[in-house]
């Protein structure tokens, strides 16, 4: 994408897909540790016990992609 794109369109692209991501991964009770580049570290359960943290990280994962698949066909 940096190869073919603007630094600013590649700015605006990735704030778009942190921003949904985010909204993701607190949906399913996780948090973002931090971003690195363009990856997000998040955690599931580390600041308390749940049930079924697996799951919802899995179903967490699962949307994030959906929402970059989404995107993707625009670029």
């Amino acid at each position: 994408m940096t190869d073919k794109l603007d630094p600013e369109e590649v700015k605006e692209i990735m704030g778009k897909i942190f921003g949904e991501t985010s909204k993701v991964v607190a949906r399913y009770e996780g948090f973002i540790e931090k971003f690195i580049g363009d990856a997000i570290m998040a955690l599931f359960g580390a600041t308390q016990s749940m049930r079924m943290i697996p799951v919802r990280a899995i179903k967490a994962a699962r949307e994030i992609h959906e929402i970059v698949s989404s995107i993707s066909p625009q670029l």
